[in-house]
């Protein structure tokens, strides 16, 4: 990396961190303002209502980083321009790409940076905020996260399951039931009990108190109970993807965890591809933004720094709202995952092509 290209990169990051912990601290501010009526509708403590904004800080940054890229990004080009360094650049052999790339390259970094967060950090800081409310704001201390109620489940082709409460992660059913069908579609047998508990030495699913019943012919029906039966469902309890079902809960590991359980039960996975695409296309995301309105600093050369500010901040949320709006288009099923979420990336990076074809960048 040449001198030059140094000096662009450094004069990045301190814009990049200073905007980025303003953001911070407004998101923070204004997340805890928002929720202060906690205080009186739970009874709970400003502390609380504070630690829960906290761990949702993560959350916001991940999608607040593109803007800050974007805003540093002009503030570097503008401060170059205003300065002559810019011309200074152009006048020493310097072409408008090799000036943007040590900007591109500091991008990038944010980019992989903020994937990984996005992948190790934010679900779990999600999960402590979801944990905290429920159980230190809410007063629920019996709640748990990966816990749902009155659940169906398509074991396989002729078994259906359903439970009044699921809990994962304890490898605990209660208040459930399974119904058996023949080739014929008709009932064949019931099993129902108090309990379905998993056996990790022997990886299986047992019944606990419970009864078996069997449907014959001219609608007679006979009763065994037993205190434990065996059963050939051997899905793991970490397999079961129940529970909360939105992106920043839950990282890609989880994501395909959760659709491979939903294609075993013959359920919609809409929601959970459209999450994992969206998160794949995350980084990518951060850098069109960049690339879409970091030419305008070029095109608005003359004009105050505010204007380019004002301009970066409309196209960073103005993205943001388009990926939103076919997210949960890809959610509900109404168009393609992999379009909803790979749609804008193609689409701006055609439009940032003729836009660096334009501007002779």
């Amino acid at each position: 990396m040449s001198i030059i290209s140094k000096y662009i990169a450094k004069k990045f990051w301190g814009p990049f961190l200073f905007i980025l912990c303003i953001f911070c601290v407004l998101v923070f501010l204004g997340d805890s303002i928002e929720k202060i009526r906690w205080i009186n509708s739970y009874n709970t403590s400003l502390r609380m209502v504070l630690k829960y904004s906290l761990f949702t800080l993560p959350a916001w940054i991940v999608q607040l980083l593109p803007i800050a890229c974007l805003l540093s990004g002009l503030l570097v080009i503008t401060d170059m321009i205003s300065t002559g360094e810019w011309t200074a650049c152009l006048a020493g052999g310097f072409t408008v790409r090799q000036i943007f790339k040590p900007l591109l390259v500091c991008i990038g970094i944010v980019a992989v940076l903020g994937f990984c967060v996005q992948e190790f950090i934010v679900p779990n800081f999600t999960k402590r905020a979801e944990l905290t409310f429920q159980r230190k704001i809410k007063g629920k201390k019996d709640w748990y996260l990966n816990v749902q109620n009155d659940v169906t489940l398509r074991l396989d082709d002729r078994r259906i399951l359903f439970a009044k409460q699921v809990k994962a992660d304890m490898g605990l059913m209660e208040g459930m039931f399974i119904d058996i069908y023949g080739d014929d579609l008709s009932l064949k047998e019931q099993i129902q009990a108090k309990r379905f508990v998993w056996d990790e030495a022997q990886k299986v699913w047992n019944f606990e108190d419970g009864v078996l019943r069997k449907f014959g012919k001219e609608a007679k029906v006979t009763e065994e109970y037993f205190d434990k039966l065996a059963s050939d469902y051997t899905v793991e309890p970490a397999e079961i993807a129940l529970g909360k079902t939105e992106a920043d809960f839950l990282s890609i590991r989880e994501i395909l965890t959760r659709i491979n359980f939903l294609n075993k039960s013959g359920l919609k996975v809409n929601q959970e591809y459209t999450f994992l695409q969206t998160k794949l296309a995350a980084p990518f995301v951060t850098l069109i933004v960049c690339l879409l309105g970091m030419p305008l600093a070029i095109a608005l050369k003359r004009s105050s720094k505010l204007l380019n500010i004002v301009a970066a901040i409309a196209i960073g949320f103005g993205f943001w709202w388009l990926v939103s709006v076919l997210s949960s288009a890809g959610q509900s099923g109404m168009m393609p995952s992999w379009l909803a979420a790979w749609g804008p990336v193609v689409f701006f990076s055609i439009v940032i092509y003729f836009e660096f074809k334009k501007l002779r960048i």
